[in-house]
């Protein structure tokens, strides 16, 4: 899976918020809000990616976490994304 759009990630006024650029802002036009972990995911999905890898890595960057928290925001968090259209 990976994102359908391009986006740059900021942090605005102590939120990360990812924002579609280029040709890509006329077919996305927005921002997405998240949390720190949120913009981790969501660097991780500008490559093609599995979420049993982005769990992995999110266990390597957060190893106070337990594999079962690491997999259930991931699979939340791509969820969200996924409705919204974003990931492919």
């Amino acid at each position: 899976m990976k994102l359908k759009y391009n986006f740059v990630v900021n942090r605005v006024a102590d939120k990360m918020v990812a924002v579609s650029v280029g040709d890509e802002a006329e077919k996305f036009g927005g921002f997405i809000k998240m949390n720190d972990v949120g913009a981790e995911i969501f660097e991780l999905l500008k490559t093609d990616i599995t979420l049993d890898e982005i769990t992995e890595k999110m266990l390597e960057k957060h190893p106070e976490a337990t594999k079962e928290e690491a997999a259930e925001t991931v699979t939340d968090f791509v969820k969200q994304l996924t409705d919204a259209g974003i990931v492919a």
